[in-house]
């Protein structure tokens, strides 16, 4: 059937529309729908999405990367902008042009490595970091926020950090792990020192082994010197009665001798 030829073609389509509308709309609509004022950072495992506040016609950034930036009115709907872009001193400084007042918001993607998350912060600056599904932070060990973030809560079960009103200019450093990561490490930690233990105790055992070899071989060595000098001192009496005997002989022999002279 030929869709051009029915008439209830265009209301299908119409009542599609909204549809299609919601389906091309940013998929972190729902974690910003609540109207923070300030930057947000969706992160995912390799890669963070930032959701930036839009009302008017022009916007800047500066960014210290190269980044495409959509704009989306309050409905979630792509406005079309015309973005100039100048590098200068190594950053990106960007300039978005709308040719209609958009209430919305601005977004990007930004790469992340090694569950790191890494932003530049204005001074004066809201801004709101939401981990991925199932991860944290706050760590000493395997990973904090730095600096310290003013308030955490959650947002659609997602941990969130927010910094509010910085004093200047800085950097938000952001490590992360997985929730059960903390207590994994911690068994880590326990196995080590059991086979460190065990590897102790079985070298303390060597030890002993060898000391007591050692004082065997010893004892047996002394055992066998003795011995040996038992053996010597027989041998050297055996010697001197021999050699008694022969001037015994020696001297029977001569006093034979004188005998038959007279």
């Amino acid at each position: 059937m030929d869709r051009r030829a029915d008439p209830r073609w265009p209301k299908d389509l119409i009542l599609l529309l909204p549809l299609i509308l919601l389906a091309t709309a940013p998929s972190s609509q729902g974690l910003v729908s609540d109207g923070f004022a300030g930057t947000t950072y969706i992160l995912g495992r390799s890669e963070a999405e930032a959701i930036v506040p839009a009302n008017g016609t022009s916007f800047d950034l500066t960014l210290p990367y190269k980044v495409e930036i959509i704009l989306f009115d309050s409905q979630g709907s792509t406005v079309p902008v015309e973005t100039e872009v100048q590098f200068w001193r190594g950053s990106y400084r960007y300039q978005v042009v709308s040719h209609r007042p958009v209430r919305g918001q601005m977004s990007y993607t930004i790469p992340i490595s090694e569950q790191r998350f890494v932003a530049p912060v204005e001074e004066g600056e809201s801004v709101r970091v939401v981990l991925p599904e199932g991860y944290a932070t706050g760590d000493r060990i395997l990973g904090r926020a730095r600096p310290d973030p003013d308030a955490v809560g959650t947002l659609d079960g997602r941990t969130t950090l927010i910094w509010t009103d910085p004093e200047k200019r800085a950097y938000i450093d952001v490590s992360f792990y997985r929730e059960g990561a903390p207590r994994a490490f911690r068994l880590f930690l326990l196995l080590l020192a059991f086979i460190a233990g065990v590897l102790v105790l079985e070298h303390n055992m060597s030890i002993k082994r060898l000391r007591s070899f050692r004082e065997d071989a010893e004892i047996e060595g002394a055992e066998e010197e003795g011995d040996g000098k038992e053996l010597e001192r027989k041998d050297r009496r055996g010697e001197d009665r021999d050699d008694e005997d022969l001037e015994e002989n020696d001297g029977v022999d001569k006093d034979r001798d004188d005998k038959g002279r007279t």
